[in-house]
């Protein structure tokens, strides 16, 4: 079988030496390959400048150049982050328009939940916490395609969140931790899945399933494309 392309949407970084910076994360890409995928970066249409001002607007040509990335992919993985960009938005809607398969991962979960609304994330205690491999465990609701694939009622997960969303969007909430929704997804779609925590960080059974489970879907996607 064929490996699908999987679109990863690029975040832009400024180094130490104040360089700018579009890219993903080694272990993103590590996972993607592990589970039988092709990662192929997303990127912006904007300069940096533009990306950083929460101001920015996607003109019809901006959206024609991302519309041509993502018709290339199979899939697509919207990684963590710092913040939500204008752009993220955007690729979101698009995905979901095409039922392309969709996997979202800490900030990229925040977009799927705010892509179509005007939802502002509150801020969370406890949950900040990039050097501890598990944090707290997240109660994954039995009757959810989350739990189909990772066949646990629950798990420990790592979290480097400092902000948490108000509610799911148009998503179901398919896991929480406290008052804190964990995990969203759109039950009857191939696979449209977001995750608050990181499992491209680890290699333990549940987070590999997850990432699994996507990339399968990515190659079932291309087939009957």
């Amino acid at each position: 079988m064929e490996r699908p392309i999987i679109g990863v949407v690029a975040r832009p970084y400024i180094t130490d030496n104040n360089r700018q910076v579009l890219c993903i994360l080694e272990n993103v890409r590590r996972h993607i390959l592990r589970a039988g995928g092709i990662p192929l970066i997303i990127l912006p249409t904007k300069d940096m400048v533009y990306i950083n001002n929460k101001e920015s607007t996607l003109t019809d040509t901006d959206k024609e150049i991302l519309d041509s990335q993502i018709k290339m992919c199979d899939g697509i993985l919207m990684p963590g982050g710092d913040r939500i960009y204008f752009y993220d938005k955007y690729i979101c809607k698009k995905v979901n328009e095409l039922d392309m398969p969709l996997l979202g991962i800490c900030m990229g979960m925040q977009v799927m939940c705010n892509y179509n609304n005007d939802n502002v994330n509150i801020k969370v205690e406890g949950h900040k916490k990039p050097d501890d491999e598990y944090v707290h465990d997240v109660t994954v609701y039995k009757d959810s395609k989350l739990h189909d694939i990772i066949e646990k009622d629950s798990i420990k997960v790592n979290s480097l969140h400092g902000y948490m969303v108000p509610n799911s969007g148009d998503y179901t909430v398919c896991a929480k931790s406290d008052n804190v929704i964990e995990a969203i997804e759109k039950k009857d779609k191939l696979f449209n899945i977001g995750v608050q925590w990181h499992p491209e960080r680890t290699d333990d059974e549940p987070s590999c399933k997850i990432i699994d489970s996507f990339v399968n879907a990515c190659k079932i996607y291309k087939e009957n494309s």
